[in-house]
């Protein structure tokens, strides 16, 4: 049905800053986003990401390509509906399980953060959309997109995982990115 591969790249935190973050550029475009304003992972309120990521020295990006059998794809495609459940069942599944590894490994090295790609997911409805606070604070982390990241180029040139999209199916493969910022 489908497989995994795993990616990671180390870089350091100014690095990480200087050459893949340009927030004058992505964060006018989180205004388009069905997400903006309705999701505390996502602007407006992000923290700027360098005064978020100041106290690292390293960043460890990590990607995580889901590839999909000829098979699964052909199947997508007849079934939109089906689509949006087999990319759920796993690039969802395979993203949770990522950030759940990666909260655990902050727990083994205090002081750490992670960062991820897309809008939080813990919650079906997040607690912003009614006006609350966040309903697991401890567990959200940031948007690449709402610091300012570029995620095509961390993805593409950084982790040689180019971002994929498909009008009908699934893709050959979709990736999630996250980054691990230590001491």
């Amino acid at each position: 049905m489908y497989r995994i591969q795993v990616r990671v790249k180390t870089l350091t935190a100014s690095e990480w800053l200087r050459e893949y973050c340009q927030p004058e550029q992505f964060l006018p475009l989180c205004r388009e986003c069905p997400e903006y304003g309705r999701n505390w992972s996502c602007p407006p309120g992000v923290p700027a990401a360098r005064e978020l990521s100041e106290r690292y020295r390293f960043v460890q990006m990590i990607g995580l390509k889901v590839l999909y059998d000829d098979e699964v794809r052909r199947e997508s495609a007849k079934n939109p509906a089906r689509t949006e459940l087999l990319r759920e069942q796993t690039y969802g599944a395979a993203k949770r399980r990522l950030l759940q590894a990666l909260l655990l490994l902050e727990e083994t090295f205090p002081d750490s953060m992670t960062v991820m790609a897309g809008r939080c997911e813990l919650c079906t409805h997040c607690a912003r959309e009614d006006g609350q606070a966040c309903r697991h604070p401890e567990k959200l982390r940031y948007s690449f997109s709402g610091l300012g990241f570029d995620l095509g180029r961390l993805s593409g040139e950084l982790l040689e995982m180019p971002l994929l999209w498909q009008n009908e199916g699934l893709p050959e493969y979709n990736v999630a990115v996250a980054a691990f910022l230590h001491r």
